[in-house]
């Protein structure tokens, strides 16, 4: 089987020194998670692949990487347009000042959630792993 690679970020921005957390709400599934996407070709890195999606599905492109954060997650997909693959995604974390998020036509909705809200709107154990992790590392790094 195929393995699709994807990339995206968990996105942080700081208010009254408590990370809110971007989520973007799938148009067609409903989920909601971090903007992420496939890697276009093999030869770009999971930080482009990861900027370029964050900046085409919430438009945001004023971003800092935090250091020595990565975490990846595999699941099988069944799409009538892509067919049966194994999908590989890997979550960078960043922070960012920017509050408005503009909305790709493949999401309907978009917000920055609290920890706990995050984690309540994820469907998806695995991700909500990543969050926790992420979550964790942001505050230990202060």
């Amino acid at each position: 089987m195929k393995t699709r690679t994807a990339a995206g970020f968990i996105l942080a921005r700081m208010v009254d020194g408590e990370p809110l957390y971007l989520l973007l709400r799938g148009a067609t599934s409903g989920d909601w998670l971090p903007p992420k996407g496939h890697a276009d070709n093999d030869t770009d890195t999971v930080e482009e692949t990861a900027r370029r999606e964050t900046a085409e599905e919430a438009g945001i492109t004023d971003l800092q990487v935090v250091p020595d954060f990565e975490r990846s997650i595999e699941y099988e997909v069944n799409t009538d347009k892509r067919g049966r693959y194994h999908k590989k995604v890997t979550y960078l974390l960043a922070t960012t000042g920017t509050s408005e998020v503009t909305c790709s036509d493949e999401h309907s909705e978009a917000g920055w959630f609290s920890i706990k809200e995050a984690l309540g709107k994820i469907g998806f154990e695995q991700m909500r792993e990543v969050l926790r992790a992420a979550d964790a590392y942001l505050r230990k790094r202060g």
